[in-house]
């Protein structure tokens, strides 16, 4: 029998097909990852992964392990919800957050810690990367709910709630003597909703643009802003947690920016899950 533990650490390799960041999400070394993949595929009697020096990928078998993997963890997690006694400290499972790299220093940190005061036994993975992806990554099944800009309708498919509104501010940097957009090139996020949003502020005002880069993830954003490449548009959140704060200054403008509102995402079915369920009540507290 395979332990919920070993279950959890093949999804993540299974998903990220990387050695190290699953060793590191684990808190283990590689290899004692690489043992543990070895003797989980001696229990269960086959390759689950193809290994060469740089790739890692899954074999027919490991595909379908997967999705054995994922079918007893949640079978495990509503057991485990069935006899759970009425006291919330006796909840057990797992919850997978997908946030950008801001968001999980400047939001999740007092949700999670809140959470886990009331649910001790709950375990919680983070994944960060770019906002644009925690769409796909709910949809595949790597994550349970994913911090998202809430901007344009969901399919019945999801449910949202808002955590947190913020200002878009014009930030420039700290010795400019910029005071227009139009007076300085701007540093643009990738296509994603925030560009969305600013494309759709600049058209409303009839404001055209020069614009020097395109760059994805506010902190790099923020860092050619401090180094004295241009201007950009963000929110006011990435500027108070960021340490790179010093050296830009808000611009105001004639007409103000929108209030960028950042919520929780999750796909209604995660909530058959007594687990998720439970996170996202929390949430609506």
């Amino acid at each position: 029998m395979t332990d919920q533990d070993t279950l959890h650490i093949f999804m993540t390799l299974a998903e990220r097909l990387h050695f190290r960041q699953t060793s590191e999400r684990h808190h283990m070394t590689p290899s004692n990852l690489t043992r543990m993949i070895q003797k989980l595929e001696e229990t269960v009697g086959t390759a689950l992964f193809e290994r060469t020096k740089r790739t890692v990928s899954l074999t027919d078998s490991g595909r379908r392990f997967y999705e054995f993997a994922k079918a007893t963890v949640a079978s495990y997690e509503q057991f485990q919800s069935e006899i759970k006694t009425e006291t919330p400290d006796q909840l057990r499972g797992t919850i997978r957050i997908y946030s950008t790299v801001t968001a999980a220093y400047s939001i999740l940190p007092g949700l999670v810690k809140s959470f886990r005061n009331r649910y001790p036994l709950v375990t919680t993975y983070l994944e960060t990367g770019v906002a644009k992806s925690g769409d796909a990554a709910l949809r595949k099944g790597t994550a349970d709910f994913a911090i998202a800009i809430l901007f344009k309708p969901m399919s019945d498919e999801f449910l949202s709630q808002s955590i947190l509104k913020t200002p878009l501010v014009f930030v420039v940097p700290s010795a400019s003597p910029t005071r227009s957009l139009t007076a300085i090139p701007l540093i643009f996020p990738e296509q994603g909703d925030l560009a969305t949003i600013i494309n759709h502020y600049l058209a409303d005002q009839s404001i055209r643009i020069d614009i020097h880069s395109v760059v994805e993830g506010h902190e790099a954003i923020l860092a050619m802003v401090a180094a004295g490449l241009g201007g950009a548009i963000l929110p006011q959140a990435v500027l108070d947690h960021s340490h790179l704060r010093g050296s830009v200054r808000v611009q105001p403008l004639a007409a103000p920016l929108p209030i960028l509102e950042v919520g929780m995402v999750v796909r209604r079915a995660a909530l058959h899950s007594e687990v998720k369920k439970a996170f996202w009540e929390f949430l609506e507290t």
